[in-house]
């Protein structure tokens, strides 16, 4: 089950020079503020807060210690988009958690706020000082719904995808090994819930089992001020230094290591996903000291399913996928389509795109259809925050300026 106790439990944690006693008198006060505002088991959540600091920390956990499902944001690209974003279509929550620590009222043009005051539900400050800490202990069973993702819309309408707290636990106690989240490691945490990957793959696998950690903002579309501190932010990077991190495009990628002029006195185990990977990133690796961990898989199949590091040694094999991580799942080709299996699945599912086992790598083919006509030099940029293209809110724009 995913509660307070699957965090850093033998080691102890520090996290921004929080202990992990501080952590949890932390999750009792959100616990106590959600609470209050009258939250029932069962009933959806989604964390506004940008910064994965403490707060946010606590309000997963306060949300998951309550049988509270979180819902997963994406981020908002057009006001004319806004009625296809995750949750306008699988939402309405029935709360959001935010930080009056954050100013978000610039961020994606307002348009962030703007999404929650219209789909959101009741707001809830996670930062208030309740008068007292109470909150009732609530059973909360491994079968019980937790997370609550939604497929791209790459191929078709997006579906909600729900995680249960068992599926949640185990996936990321897989992922502490596939993802080299030693005890000594330093984790910064970069991303918010913005993709159930961030969650899966970096965040609880680091809580489980890495001792240090520390919050830090990775993203775009920042105001001027935001934009000088977290430029400010990168150089004392230089002095921690970090051994894992998440970065989830090229572009936010290219705009965090052109900030430095020397390469990282420890190597830096990048987490990235949706695309395979070039020479260029075995160049970039040698001239930063990091390793890139690209993992492949999708929403609704695996999370991941392969994996492909490349360093600064990498002999990178045109348009591969990796390799499998491991064999938490049972895979098998099917004329090109990659069948894969779980106890805890009633059948098997499969990958879209076309795949090829050629030696040990699997080789991306042809990727998965995307069913939509985009305008000859339409800029994307506003539809590309997270790990690719929003296929969905692409289309719901397109379709509201010209139905």
């Amino acid at each position: 089950m995913i509660n307070r106790e699957i965090i850093g439990g033998r080691l102890g944690l520090i996290y921004d020079d929080h202990s992990r006693k501080d952590v949890f008198l932390e999750i009792d006060r959100v616990k106590t503020l959600l609470s209050n505002a009258g939250v029932r088991k069962g009933d959806l959540v989604t964390i506004a807060i940008i910064i994965v600091d403490i707060t946010h920390i606590a309000s997963i956990f306060a949300c998951a210690e309550l049988g509270l499902r979180i819902f997963i944001l994406d981020s908002p690209a057009t006001k004319e988009s806004l009625p296809f974003t995750k949750l306008a279509l699988h939402g309405p929550s029935d709360y959001y958690l935010y930080s009056t620590k954050e100013d978000t009222t610039e961020i994606y043009n307002g348009l962030h706020d703007e999404m929650l005051g219209r789909y959101g539900g009741l707001g809830i400050d996670a930062t208030a000082q309740p008068d007292y800490i109470n909150f009732p202990n609530v059973e909360v069973l491994p079968t019980d719904p937790f997370l609550v993702s939604s497929t791209s819309g790459t191929t078709g309408a997006s579906r909600p995808i729900t995680f249960s707290h068992q599926e949640v636990y185990e996936i990321s106690k897989r992922n502490i090994d596939v993802f080299w989240f030693g005890e000594d490691a330093k984790v910064i945490h970069s991303r918010n819930l913005h993709h159930a990957s961030s969650i899966l793959t970096h965040l609880f696998p680091s809580l489980m089992n890495s001792y240090t950690h520390a919050s830090f903002a990775i993203g775009h579309d920042l105001s001027h001020e935001e934009d000088i501190n977290f430029m400010m932010g990168l150089k004392d990077l230089l002095l921690f230094p970090p051994s894992n991190i998440m970065i989830p495009n090229k572009e936010e990628l290219y705009n965090f290591l052109e900030t430095f002029s020397v390469p990282f006195k420890r190597t830096v185990n990048i987490n990235m996903c949706g695309f395979a990977l070039t020479e260029e990133f075995v160049e970039l690796a040698k001239e930063y000291n990091v390793c890139f961990q690209s993992h492949y898989g999708s929403i609704d199949t695996a999370i991941p399913l392969l994996i492909n590091r490349v360093d600064k040694d990498s002999v990178v094999v045109p348009n591969s996928l990796g390799v499998l991580c491991d064999d938490f799942y049972k895979t098998t080709l099917e004329n090109g389509r990659m069948k894969v299996e779980h106890p805890l699945w009633d059948t098997p599912r499969y990958m879209d795109d076309h795949i090829e086992l050629v030696d040990d790598q699997y080789v991306l083919i042809s990727s998965r259809t995307v069913d939509i006509d985009i305008p000859e030099g339409f800029d994307l940029t506003p539809f590309s925050h997270d790990t690719k293209i929003n296929y969905e809110q692409l289309r719901g724009h397109l379709h509201t300026i010209s139905p």
